[in-house]
C-alpha cells in the first residue's frame, strides 16, 4: 500500500509539473504571437492597480502588518478583527489577515478555514461607488449589492461554522480552549524596535501588492484573449458573456453587464452581486497567495466563494423585488 500511495503522489506531482510548464509555455507563446493585445492588457491591469488598488490597499496593508508585527493581534478577537478589516479595505485584506494570524500560530488551520468563509469580502467604496454609482449608475443598486454581499458573507460564515462544529473534531477542540491558553502559543519576533517593525510592514505590504498586481494583469490578459479569439461568440446574450468574464475577473464582468441598456437594472444588480461575492478566479488566486501556510486549499476556498455568491444572489433577488 505504501508503494501504491507513493506512486499516486508521484504521478500527481508530475501531472502538476506538466500542467505548470505547459501553462507557462503557452502564455509565453501567446505574448509573442499577440504582443499588442498582451501589452494593452498589461497597461489596463497596471492602470487599475495604480489608480484603485494601490492607494486604497497600501495604508491598510501597512497598518495591519505593523499591528501583527508588534503582536497587537494577540489581544484582538480573530473573527472581529479579520471581518472588520476585510469589510473596510476589501479583497484580499481578509485573506491577508487570516494568513498572518495562521502563520504566526495565533489561530490553527481549522480556524483559518472557518474565518475565510465570511472574512473574504469586497469593500463598500468599490461596491457602492465604483460598481453602483459609476458602472450601473444607481446608488440604490449599489446599496442593494452591498447589503447582499455582506449579508451573504455572514450567512456563509454561519453555514461553514455550523459544518465545522458538526464535522470537525479539531474545531470543537479549538473552541473549547480558553483565550489565555490560545495566546500562549503565539509566536512573535518583535524585539521592541518599532521603526524596524514599521519598515518590515512596508516591505511586506509592497510584496503583497506586487502579487495582487501580477494576478490582475494575468487575468486581464486571459479575458482579453478570450475576447480576441472569439471563444464567446456562440453566446449571444451580453449578460451571459459578462457573467462568464466575471468568473475570471469580477471587475471586467461587472463592467460588461453594466455597460449596456439591453439588460434590466434588476438583472445588473443581481449579476454584480453574484460576481462580486464570488470574486473571480483572480481574487481567489490572490487570496490563496495570502493564505500560504494555513492549509486552506484552493478547492475549499472555491467552494466557499461559490456559496457566498449563491447567498448574495438570493438576497439581491429579494431586495430588488422590494426596492427596485
Amino acid at each position: 500500500m505504501d508503494i501504491i500511495n507513493w506512486a499516486v503522489k508521484a504521478l500527481k506531482l508530475k501531472f502538476r509539473y506538466i500542467i505548470a510548464v505547459f501553462s507557462a509555455g503557452a502564455a509565453c507563446l501567446v505574448m509573442v504571437i499577440f504582443p499588442e493585445v498582451t501589452l494593452l492588457s498589461a497597461q489596463k491591469g497596471i492602470a487599475i492597480w495604480a489608480n484603485n488598488i494601490l492607494p486604497a490597499m497600501l495604508p491598510f496593508f501597512i497598518c495591519a502588518n505593523f499591528m501583527n508585527g508588534i503582536g497587537v493581534t494577540r489581544y484582538l478577537n480573530p473573527s472581529c478583527f479579520a471581518f472588520s478589516l476585510s469589510v473596510l479595505s476589501g479583497y484580499p485584506m481578509g485573506a491577508k489577515i487570516i494568513g498572518d494570524m495562521g502563520r504566526s500560530g495565533y489561530i490553527p488551520s481549522v480556524e483559518c478555514r472557518r474565518l475565510i468563509s465570511f472574512c473574504s469580502t469586497s469593500g463598500p467604496a468599490f461596491i457602492v461607488g465604483a460598481v453602483g454609482a459609476s458602472m450601473i449608475g444607481s446608488n440604490t443598486s449599489g446599496s442593494i449589492i452591498a447589503i447582499a454581499h455582506f449579508g451573504g458573507a455572514l450567512l456563509n460564515g454561519l453555514l461553514f461554522s455550523m459544518l465545522a462544529d458538526v464535522f470537525s473534531k479539531d474545531y470543537r477542540t479549538y473552541k473549547s480552549k480558553k483565550s489565555k491558553k490560545r495566546q500562549t502559543v503565539v509566536k512573535t519576533d518583535f524585539n521592541n524596535n518599532y521603526l524596524e517593525a514599521f519598515t518590515n510592514s512596508i516591505i511586506t505590504s509592497l510584496k503583497s501588492l506586487g502579487i495582487i498586481l501580477a494576478y490582475i494583469v494575468m487575468f486581464m490578459m486571459i479575458t482579453d484573449m478570450i475576447q480576441l479569439l472569439g471563444l464567446l461568440k456562440g453566446i449571444t446574450h451580453v449578460y451571459y458573456v459578462g457573467m462568464i468574464k466575471g468568473i475570471f475577473e469580477m471587475t471586467v464582468g461587472c463592467s460588461s453587464i453594466s455597460g449596456t441598456m439591453a439588460i434590466p437594472l434588476a438583472y445588473k444588480t443581481i449579476g454584480c452581486s453574484i460576481l462580486i461575492s464570488f470574486g473571480g478566479l483572480s481574487i481567489i488566486g490572490q487570496s490563496m497567495s495570502m493564505l500560504q501556510g494555513t492549509k486552506v486549499s484552493f478547492s475549499y476556498l472555491l467552494l466557499v466563494k461559490i456559496f457566498h455568491s449563491i447567498f448574495a444572489g438570493i438576497l439581491a433577488l429579494i431586495l430588488t423585488e422590494l426596492l427596485l
